[in-house]
């Protein structure tokens, strides 16, 4: 009998800001585990001494506080709308995070979980898709959206907006995904959309190579 079905998998979640990427991670979380990209840069960034010292000599004292924790808010304001810092900022974080997740990843599958979920908001932008099996994006209208980044972030629309064009579009997002989640609707129909494709991929075997 075929074992193909029972390799090991790694699945890659992700979205646009705003559209419940969270909320179905949280939701496969009930049946499987789920690493979290920005856990593991937040960890990399606050212990890796390789990492701290990389952010030091690239954006100074300031991006750490006097209790030695990461200045999120600095750093954001460094490299938000700023494409160089941006840059330099993931040439520091994504390869040991990349590391990591493989690690995590590894112990995981290694424990039984046949099926391990990696949340990151920045696959197909960050060029790292091919880490993954399949990729599953969670997308929602614009609008909804928008006003789902304002409630959140307590911002206005026009920040909304400028951080949503930082990202793919929900279209490009699930035109380069092997599956697509949709959330336009009530938690229940996230639920219900989120299980199905849990179920399917479950049932998958890696990927041809070809």
């Amino acid at each position: 009998m075929s074992t193909e079905g029972q390799s090991p998998l790694l699945i890659g979640l992700t979205g646009s800001i705003g559209a419940g990427k969270s909320t179905v991670a949280d939701i496969i979380r009930e049946s499987h585990p789920v690493l979290d990209t920005d856990r593991i840069a937040r960890e990399l960034m606050e212990r890796d001494e390789a990492v701290r010292a990389a952010l030091l000599d690239r954006f100074g004292g300031r991006v750490y506080l006097d209790d030695n924790s990461l200045d999120r808010v600095f750093l954001a304001t460094e490299v938000f709308g700023d494409e160089r810092n941006l840059t330099d900022l993931n040439a520091i974080v994504h390869p040991p995070v990349i590391a990591r997740v493989r690690e995590e990843a590894d112990a995981l599958h290694a424990n039984g979980n046949r099926v391990v979920y990696v949340e990151s908001a920045l696959i197909f932008e960050a060029g790292i898709e091919e880490e993954f099996d399949y990729t599953v994006a969670v997308v929602c209208n614009i609008e909804r959206a928008i006003e789902r980044v304002m409630h959140r972030d307590a911002v206005g629309r026009e920040a909304a907006e400028r951080r949503l064009r930082h990202q793919l579009s929900p279209e490009e997002k699930s035109g380069l995904s092997d599956f697509t989640i949709r959330n336009n609707g009530t938690l229940e129909e996230l639920r219900r959309a989120t299980s199905a494709i849990v179920l399917i991929l479950s049932r998958l075997g890696k990927r041809s190579a070809s």
